[in-house]
């Protein structure tokens, strides 16, 4: 249930209670549309917000002003009109939600300056924040600008005289009388519309309440039970809540939520306050999914693209064996080239159909020169073949952790680990950061260390415990290499081994060892020993900590901590 009529008046007689005759000493502004107020009330202080929030909007007392934001042009107009002032009235307009407080200024000055007063109207996209010279009527400034563009009813400007919104014909619900009640609904089967365009003070939900309660009673009965919640001494303030979603902050039990459980509080404001935190907790947890997962669907995004393309340069690579026929059957046909030739057309013994193939030829070189040439074609797009398999592994890799981490974002139920995942989400460089400068480039690159030795395997190193169990969870492949500091702790490193190769080059676990030796607690040293098997052999026990495994068929490099040349650092 949004802030309405009742809660306002409620809120109001709490205002009166501790507001009234105490001096407003601070204007914070929480956001662009709330504002919190300091009151002095003698040895006693207290906060109250005023919302112009366009679906938020209220007002109610406050144990401390959220987190503000830097003080807008009309937030200091507040604090200069008001500071120091004294809270000299309170009230309702009506059974409008719109609250009047006046204020009346400090000066030392011999002519005093004229009363003011804030009129705050909580009416959804409309609500506004107004300051008033109290003696005219005349608006001082305003939160929100509203000109005949805008509004055909009424402007709210600086200048103008500020005039009530449009009254609609209700009735007073606290004079409207039995007899008046029945002859308006004679019907037995009165729909929630009905009470609520015909009765003022009445929010739908309060309507709604009337019409659940007289399935028990009469209309009237029913009617009676929800008025008598009116008068501030028989309000029973609560909040309702249907699992962990908020409903309503509420002055009584609510009969047409029978499924929902509720939390009394002493006074309304304590009631609100726990109902817009709730709220705001909620929306903040929507919102910071949706940046998360907004972030990794552009990472996944940007993956796809660059797979599209890796494949696309697979296929060229797997034609290498062409260019090897080719150089053979030159080879076999010296005899049949010539130089200045552009082509030849040569049986091609390789094939089971034996079929003609024809081979374009640079005419400025001779036949063997020709073969030499495809030789080496050959022997580039093996070498690229090979390359573009260890990117297309660490592709799977990456794929494989936005795939973990969507799992994660979606099963997040509080605040704190969806902050958790953003912190991680900047570090691995899939949000922007403001940070700048060495460390920011190097945590931006992953939720890993990454390295390419020189015999073009890729290295991976985790970043901390949470990226060691990642790493070795969801990264590993059984035919990679693991490494890690004997008895030290240490990051996990993996050497990636997408073609399954029966060993992994000598200069690359060497390298992968100076890596896990560096990225240990022994990297002071100047040798420790490190041990290195296949990652089958390495087992994350259950329920043990995160980052500690078991493993066996190991043996032990004794290796110098160091971490490769830049021009193979974090590729």
């Amino acid at each position: 249930m949004s802030f309405d009529s009742l809660a306002l008046r409620l809120v109001t007689h709490e205002f009166h209670q501790t507001l009234l005759g105490g001096a407003i000493r601070h204007i914070e502004q929480a956001n662009p549309t709330t504002f919190s107020f300091k009151v002095g009330q003698g040895a006693q202080t207290h906060w109250f917000c005023l919302s112009a929030h366009s679906v938020h909007a209220r007002t109610h007392l406050i144990q401390k002003p959220p987190p503000g934001q830097k003080q807008s042009y009309f937030a200091d107009f507040l604090s200069t009109h008001l500071k120091h002032g004294t809270i000299t009235g309170i009230e309702q307009l009506g059974w409008d939600r719109i609250l009047k407080i006046t204020v009346r200024p400090k000066s030392d000055e011999p002519i005093q300056p004229s009363p003011k007063a804030i009129i705050a109207e909580f009416m959804g996209k409309h609500s506004n924040i107004i300051l008033i010279d109290e003696t005219d009527d005349r608006i001082l400034e305003c939160l929100k600008h509203i000109d005949e563009t805008m509004s055909r009813y009424r402007e709210v400007l600086p200048g103008e005289t500020y005039a009530l919104p449009p009254q609609q014909d209700k009735l007073d619900p606290l004079t409207l009388d039995k007899e008046t009640f029945k002859e308006l609904f004679e019907i037995s089967d009165v729909a929630w519309k009905s009470l609520f365009s015909k009765i003022d003070g009445l929010s739908p939900t309060l309507a709604k309440e009337i019409v659940a309660r007289s399935e028990k009673t009469g209309l009237w009965e029913a009617y009676q039970q929800v008025i008598a919640y009116f008068d501030p001494k028989d309000a029973s303030p609560q909040l309702i809540v249907d699992g962990e979603n908020p409903i309503a902050a509420t002055p009584m039990p609510l009969h047409q939520f029978s499924n929902a459980t509720s939390q009394t509080f002493d006074t309304m404001s304590e009631a609100l306050t726990a109902y817009y935190d709730a709220i705001t907790l909620k929306e903040k947890m929507v919102s910071e999914k949706h940046t998360l997962i907004q972030a990794l669907e552009k990472q996944k995004n940007l993956l796809q693209r660059k797979e599209k393309g890796l494949y696309e340069d697979l296929e060229r690579a797997e034609k290498s064996d062409d260019y090897r026929i080719q150089g053979e059957l030159i080879l076999a046909n010296l005899n049949k080239i010539a130089r200045g030739q552009k082509q030849v057309s040569l049986q091609n013994y390789y094939s089971p159909e034996l079929e003609t193939l024809t081979i374009p030829l640079n005419p400025e070189q001779t036949a063997s020169e020709n073969a030499q040439s495809y030789f080496k074609k050959y022997t580039k797009a093996k070498r690229g073949y090979s390359q573009i398999q260890q990117r297309l592994a660490a592709l799977e890799a990456e794929q494989e952790v936005l795939r973990t981490y969507g799992y994660k974002v979606e099963s997040a139920d509080t605040l704190e680990t969806l902050s958790r995942l953003h912190a991680e989400f900047t570090e691995n460089g899939y949000l922007k950061t403001q940070q700048r400068g060495k460390h920011q480039q190097e945590i931006s690159k992953g939720p890993f260390r990454k390295y390419i030795s020189t015999n073009g395997f890729h290295i991976y190193v985790g970043r901390n415990s949470q990226s060691n169990d990642l790493l070795l969870r969801q990264i590993a492949k059984p035919r990679d290499m693991w490494l890690h500091a004997k008895q030290i702790h240490g990051s996990h490193v993996i050497i990636r081994n997408p073609e399954n190769r029966p060993d992994i080059p000598m200069p690359t676990l060497l390298q992968a060892a100076q890596l896990a030796a560096y990225f240990s607690k022994a990297h002071h040293s100047s040798y420790v020993p490190v041990d290195y098997t296949w990652a089958r052999y390495v087992v994350k026990r259950k329920g043990n900590v995160a980052g500690y495994v078991h493993y066996t068929h190991e043996k032990t490099l004794y290796v110098e901590p160091a971490v490769p040349s830049s021009n193979n650092n974090d590729a």
